[in-house]
């Protein structure tokens, strides 16, 4: 550590110091985080007026307007409260992703150029040490729990497993997903074998963290992961060798775990199964019915920085009158008692499918009692049996007022077309970048692939948890990405 901060004048100490600090807690708590985004940017502002006397790092400054386009999607929210209602929830939204302003212009204005691979690589130890020190204590308390007071094993994962703090399993396997392609890299660049081995076990615990968190997202990412990094080690490192043996190993390792962790994969078959349905009954299917038509009709300038919310809930509220209203009623009855009789059923229905305020999933009893009572409540059973199952998740997408669990969607609703080609920029600016300077960076390509993928399944960006993340990391590595691109002219 002496090592690492040799040379450092007295507001970079501090500053890399914070970046360590706060690339470690990152997986304990967003708050902690935050409280790191907020060190980060004071002792930028001090570094600036006191040790740069504001002069700014020239390599900084000549691609300056990526920073301005990343900072822009901070400002689309900020225009967006001008056709809100909810000025209250807006002013929430706007301040919830001054992320997205805040890191931008840190990295920017402060020179960073102190910022060598091996402090780089520092700060991402210190996340590959925050995610492993959180995964085992909450696996000794698991342990605890399951040997000594006689839990079942399902104390080891997902909620069950992080007793120590909670943390959304998509999110938590985001930042394992990082950490793991770097202790991938470190593994094949380093040469020294205590630092080969500590990667090596660094990974396989991992591993083990990102299956037992059950994230469908998660273990989906790892796989890509996994692939894309085999293909870095043989083709691009050229190492065919050991490329081939370490393909053999995961292979072998992904074999084990599903004989070991059949549950694993339980989500995922789960869902391929109920997508492939002939009634297509996977609940991101049916929250998407729930909101596209207010996608179709509000693409452009979305509904405004706080109104996405109540606009979503209205909108999954019209499409459970649609639902209501493709139940058939059986021949003869009065429209009245019908609709006082299908209120009935329904209602049965959804006592049937919770408890304790959680919303079970459709079932095999649900479907029986359909069966045996939906004429004896003036409905038709087919009709009942082909909506009941949205009905369900529907209602529970009211009832927990649920986002739609897709970024690119989230912001569309939101803050229009001009949001999400601005969240597209994070993805495609680096990228082209590194195609026109023909200089490559695996893990920030593997960074941006988590964040994408991970997109598709949760609104990644709608907390703290996400954005301090995302941010933090985006910046660090893009900043990390022009110096190399810098040095790279200087040699030619």
């Amino acid at each position: 550590m002496r090592k690492m901060l040799t040379g450092l004048k007295p507001f970079q100490t501090v500053e890399f110091i914070i970046m360590l600090a706060l690339a470690f807690v990152i997986p304990f708590h967003w708050l902690a985080a935050q409280y790191g985004e907020v060190a980060l940017v004071i002792c930028a502002v001090l570094k600036v007026v006191f040790e740069q006397k504001f002069r700014f790092n020239p390599t900084q400054m000549k691609w300056k307007w990526v920073y301005l386009v990343f900072m822009a999607t901070w400002l689309v929210y900020l225009v967006g409260m001008i056709h809100t209602e909810n000025a209250d929830e807006g002013w929430f939204e706007v301040s919830k992703k001054l992320g997205f302003l805040l890191f931008p212009l840190v990295f920017l204005i402060s020179d960073m150029s102190y910022l060598t691979k091996d402090r780089i690589r520092a700060v991402f130890y210190a996340l590959v040490a925050g995610t492993l020190v959180f995964f085992l204590a909450n696996v000794l308390w698991a342990s605890y729990d399951v040997i000594v007071l006689k839990y079942t094993t399902e104390r080891f994962f997902d909620d069950g497993l992080m007793k120590l703090y909670y943390v959304h399993h998509t999110y938590m396997s985001m930042y394992v997903l990082l950490a793991f392609a770097f202790c991938f890299v470190e593994f094949c660049n380093q040469k020294s074998l205590k630092i080969k081995i500590i990667n090596a076990t660094s990974m396989l615990l991992m591993m083990v963290f990102v299956f037992l968190l059950d994230s469908r997202a998660g273990i989906l990412t790892l796989l890509l992961e996994i692939i894309v990094l085999w293909f870095y080690l043989t083709f691009v490192l050229n190492k065919k060798k050991i490329g081939v043996i370490s393909g053999i190993a995961a292979v072998v390792i992904l074999v084990a775990v599903v004989f070991a962790l059949p549950g694993c994969f339980s989500r995922i078959t789960d869902t391929v199964k109920n997508v492939t349905s002939e009634k297509k009954t996977d609940r991101r299917l049916v929250q998407f019915a729930g909101y596209e038509s207010l996608l179709k009709d509000k693409w452009l300038f979305g509904v405004g920085s706080g109104d996405r919310s109540e606009e979503i809930k209205n909108s999954y509220m019209e499409y459970e009158k649609e639902l209501v209203s493709s139940i058939v009623p059986i021949q003869g009855i009065d429209k009245d008692e019908f609709t006082v009789k299908r209120t009935a059923l329904l209602d049965t229905i959804c006592q049937l499918t919770s408890s304790g305020g959680n919303w079970n999933e459709p079932d095999g009893r649900t479907e029986d009692f359909i069966k045996d009572n939906a004429e004896r409540y003036g409905c038709t059973a087919e009709s009942v049996l082909d909506m009941y199952a949205g009905y369900i998740y529907v209602k529970n997408a009211i009832f927990f007022e649920l986002n739609p669990h897709n970024q690119f969607i989230d912001t569309i609703m939101s803050v229009g077309i001009v949001g999400l080609l601005l969240l597209l920029a994070y993805f495609i600016i680096p990228v082209v970048l590194m195609i026109r300077n023909r200089k490559f960076d695996v893990i920030y390509l593997i960074f941006l692939l988590i964040i994408a993928f991970n997109a598709l399944f949760e609104s990644v960006f709608e907390g703290q948890v996400g954005i301090i993340f995302f941010n933090f990391f985006n910046m660090l590595l893009f900043t990390s990405l022009i110096f190399n691109f810098q040095s790279y002219s200087k040699s030619r």
